[in-house]
């Protein structure tokens, strides 16, 4: 095997008699480097959506969330809450009332999920920092901050005082004669926050006393309790914590639990990314075969040869299976080191933005992506070598 080896290695670099079959093997290193690493960019332009995407996600969703087993609101009592923040790992906690109630505005309405928290919730999920218009709530008033497609569709700007928001819920429970369903109370809009369309066009936050009293709530009734951990901790660290302060009446649910169609889109979007990607290496490598192939007919003499000198059949096919590994080994490499230049380089000097603004495109360098791409490109090169080298004993004379 390291005879096979050494002289593939000697292949490689020597001159052949044949012009073309240089060019061709410089071409097929070629092509491997600039699939490699378009490959490489490609996958880190993905991860840099994604970050950038879910930056925003992660501001208004929490780490963890304690919900009801059963039912739609649980109950928290001191001694509880007590339990719960001082669990092992947690950083902040709040608890948040959530229901869907009907928004009006002069004559335009739509429902829409209302969101109560405390003034404690920004350390969990920093949504303030993404008010566009205005300011965060004002827990001392009857405030509201509108997703940015909420307050579109309702027409309604921040610090509207000629004509208030009205926010209704339905009551519970039998109703007297001719009285009315919805329990009714007017707002004002503090500001306007933008996350996603999705998010933007069906949610609101005001304080959670505002929500107690449009839903009538208890003072012990949330509908659940926002968490945020230490990175340090892991998942099931967190989890063992979590159980063993809380009954089996309550649920807890980590971020991808709680939007799974999120995460599972992206992954299967990642996937589709990298089978896309390895057909183009796949193309690519068909140089590789072409090279290989050349090699045989130009090589064909000195294998005789080597043939007549004692060398068996299957240790000269390992000369181009090698052959083909180093092909692939450089083409990889070369192209791992050439976008991971790039990605860096638009990492800290941006020169690609997105079309029509002055933002960046995001990218991130994973070891990830960094390891699929080689062990991509040197499994599916030597599978190609394999092929490609199946027929070299039979060729020998």
């Amino acid at each position: 095997m390291r005879f096979s080896f050494r002289i593939a290695l000697r292949y490689l670099f020597s001159k052949s008699s044949l012009t073309v079959v240089n060019r061709i093997n410089v071409f097929a290193v070629i092509v491997l480097i600039v699939s490699s690493s378009a490959l490489l960019i490609v996958l880190s332009g993905f991860e840099g959506l994604k970050d950038f995407g879910m930056a925003f996600y992660d501001k208004f969703e929490p780490d963890y969330k304690i919900i009801p087993k059963n039912g739609k609101t649980l109950k928290i009592d001191d001694k509880l809450w007590e339990k719960i923040i001082n669990v092992k790992g947690v950083v902040s906690s709040s608890r948040v009332i959530e229901e869907k109630v009907f928004f009006s505005f002069e004559e335009k309405n739509q429902a829409a999920y209302i969101r109560g928290v405390s003034p404690s919730y920004t350390k969990t999920n920093s949504i303030d920092s993404l008010v566009v218009i205005g300011d965060w709530i004002d827990f001392n008033s009857n405030s509201v901050v509108l997703g940015y497609g909420l307050s579109s569709n309702l027409g309604v700007g921040v610090y509207d005082y000629s004509s208030f928001l009205e926010l209704s819920a339905p009551k519970e429970g039998p109703l007297k004669f001719r009285e009315v369903p919805f329990r009714t109370i007017p707002a004002f809009v503090n500001g306007i926050f933008q996350i996603s369309e999705d998010i933007d066009k069906k949610y609101a936050f005001c304080s959670i006393d505002f929500a107690k009293e449009l839903l009538n709530y208890e003072n012990d009734e949330f509908s659940f309790i926002s968490i945020k951990v230490d990175s340090d901790y892991s998942q099931s660290e967190i989890y063992s914590s979590l159980k063993q302060n809380i009954n089996n009446s309550f649920l807890i649910q980590s971020r991808e639990e709680q939007n799974p169609a999120l995460y599972k889109m992206i992954n299967t979007e990642n996937l589709a990314v990298y089978l896309i990607f390895t057909l183009v290496i796949l193309i690519a490598l068909f140089n590789l075969i072409g090279s290989l192939i050349m090699m045989t007919v130009d090589k064909s003499s000195q294998l005789n040869l080597l043939y007549a000198l004692g060398g068996s059949p299957k240790s000269i096919q390992r000369i181009f299976l090698f052959l083909g590994l180093l092909i692939s080994t450089i083409g990889s490499l070369g192209g791992v080191f050439i976008g991971s230049v790039l990605v860096v380089i638009q990492d800290l000097y941006p020169f690609v933005f997105v079309p029509g603004t002055t933002l960046a495109y995001p990218v991130s360098l994973i070891t990830k992506n960094v390891v699929l791409v080689l062990v991509t490109v040197f499994v599916l090169g030597g599978l190609t070598s394999i092929w490609a080298t199946r027929d070299v004993p039979n060729s020998i004379n």
